[in-house]
């Protein structure tokens, strides 16, 4: 993604539930760095990818 594009709001706000979820659980409002940090680590981007082709699989 270049720095002069858009983000879609669908993903603004799922990043703000992201936030969100984990301020509440923690108590600690995440960083922009600690988010990032997460959604590259291997487990949850294949979480990620399995979850996109669950839902790809049932729009058929």
């Amino acid at each position: 993604m270049s720095p002069h594009q858009r983000i879609d709001p669908v993903l603004t706000d799922a990043l703000d539930t992201v936030s969100d979820f984990i301020r509440q659980v923690t108590g600690v409002e995440p960083t922009e760095a600690d988010i990032a940090d997460a959604l590259t680590r291997y487990f949850v981007m294949n979480e990620i990818k399995d979850h996109i082709q669950m839902m790809r699989e049932g729009s058929d």
